[in-house]
């Protein structure tokens, strides 16, 4: 433990130097002489920044503050003497100490905990990471720094040291608020594209959003080279299915990389599972940071909670249903599985191609549910969650229906309708049937047939007010009421 004093004791130590400099009092000298001790301060800056007496943050830091003042000295050049520095200048002085102050301690336990470790891993590629433990009073830190953030708000440097660090905290959100100032203020270049991105990633559970797939998609146009860039745009790329995209841009990473790269294990392994079998969504897909102090259950459920909340307002995001099916499934919570299929189906209902990349990504997963889902969801729109529960075909058979011309799907879906009606004929107490017989005629556009199995539900249910509630809402939902 004796790593963090050493480390204490180097950042104050580039504390003073920055303080120094600009906290002592300066003479009354000519305008003159003043030019020349700014110039000389600013070579001075220079040789401490090569000499890595001084880090880049704290050279800039004092490198913008004499900069002003050789300009305000040339400002008044042929006065005859120079007074104290005015209130403005003071003002510049006091805020360039207190971002030192502040700002330098965050930034170099930030820039430690992103590289520097002996193993360093970029921290878009590190989940590694999550297992070291964060110093001590780090929270204390940040809030001094939110503090500082709050009264100087277009403080990109800020931003962007506190990211990383809210990112290690597992405040995923903040790190995308931080990221998206930080952008914002310096403006778009590769590496914030893709800290967005990232952080955007990290914040959806591992699922590259659309916007997140946007911004990889424009720090790769700006850098071709981006490392971060070409790994999340081939991990959408697998999670939407199109392996062959994935397996060419990271063979592509791999080739051009050096031996030495940290962040080839990952994408090598990464690769690997490409050709493997299973689901497009790549099952190590999870956040590059995950939350660092807690693996429990009421944890991962936070995450997937905050997923399913993001997928209300933005439900074309396949990978992010695929994702949120799987993790509900692995939570041993099959019925939110089958619900939050059905309000998939619903939210793609107008896109047959997505539909049909559900269908495809949820292969594997043995329930009745996803069977249904790519069996019936690729013709028309979803049942609700209430009317998934009814078997349907196996995963060989959802594979095959994604693939099939509309004739050959409308022919395998008639044929399914055919025998759930043949069952509620055989039992009609089961409400769910009813409901999804119902809602598939109206969807085939049998309407006369969902009329028939409207009254044959409510004559079965007779006596159950709550079944006759349900079977009155759907057929008033589809039109066929009054009919």
């Amino acid at each position: 433990m004796i790593l963090w004093p050493i480390l204490t004791l180097m950042t104050a130590g580039a504390v003073i130097a920055v303080w120094w400099p600009l906290a002592r009092r300066q003479k009354s000298v000519r305008s003159g002489s003043d030019i020349e001790v700014y110039r000389d301060q600013l070579d001075e800056i220079n040789r401490d920044e090569t000499a890595s007496l001084i880090g880049n943050v704290e050279a800039e830091a004092a490198r913008i503050e004499v900069s002003r003042r050789l300009i305000a000295a040339a400002e008044t050049a042929k006065a005859a003497t120079v007074v104290a520095a005015p209130g403005p200048a003071r003002g510049y002085r006091r805020a360039t100490l207190a971002a030192a102050i502040v700002l330098l301690p965050l930034g170099a336990g930030a820039i430690y905990l992103s590289v520097g470790s002996p193993n360093f891993v970029p921290v878009s590629m590190n989940a590694e990471a999550n297992g070291q433990p964060l110093p001590e009073g780090i929270e204390q830190t940040v809030a001094e720094v939110e503090k500082y953030l709050e009264a100087n708000p277009k403080n990109g440097k800020g931003w962007e040291l506190l990211a990383p660090v809210y990112l290690r905290l597992g405040r995923f959100d903040d790190a995308v608020t931080a990221r998206r100032n930080a952008l914002e203020i310096f403006g778009p270049d590769a590496a914030r594209l893709g800290d967005l991105g990232e952080a955007i990633t990290v914040a959806s559970n591992g699922v590259v959003t659309a916007e997140a797939k946007e911004l990889f998609q424009r720090a790769n146009a700006a850098d071709p080279q981006d490392v971060m860039a070409q790994y999340y745009l081939g991990l959408n790329a697998k999670q939407e299915g199109r392996r062959d995209e994935a397996v060419r841009r990271w063979t592509a990473l791999i080739s051009g990389a050096g031996e030495g790269a940290e962040w080839l294990p990952m994408v090598r392994n990464a690769l690997a599972q490409v050709d493997e079998k299973g689901p497009s969504v790549v099952a190590g897909a999870q956040p590059a940071v995950a939350a660092p102090a807690d693996h429990s259950d009421g944890a991962i459920e936070a995450m997937v909670a905050r997923l399913a909340e993001r997928l209300k307002t933005n439900g074309s995001d396949v990978p992010g249903w695929i994702q949120l099916v799987r993790s509900y499934r692995a939570l041993g919570k099959t019925e939110k599985a089958k619900a939050a299929i059905a309000e998939a189906q619903a939210a793609l209902a107008s896109d047959q191609e997505a539909l049909q990349r559900l269908g495809q990504g949820l292969q594997g997963l043995e329930t009745e549910a996803v069977s249904d889902a790519a069996g019936r969801g690729a013709n028309g729109p979803a049942p609700s969650a209430a009317n998934v529960a009814t078997p349907g075909p196996n995963a060989s058979q959802v594979a095959a229906a994604a693939q099939m011309a509309p004739a050959d799907r409308n022919g395998m879906i008639e044929s399914m309708v055919s025998r759930l009606a043949q069952r509620m004929a055989e039992n009609g107490s089961d409400v769910d049937g009813w409901l999804r017989l119902i809602k598939a005629y109206s969807v085939l556009g049998e309407r006369d047939k969902a009329l028939a199995a409207a009254a044959s539900a409510r004559g079965a249910l007779a006596g159950n007010s709550d079944n006759l509630r349900r079977i009155g809402e759907l057929t008033k939902e589809l039109g066929l009421e009054g009919s």
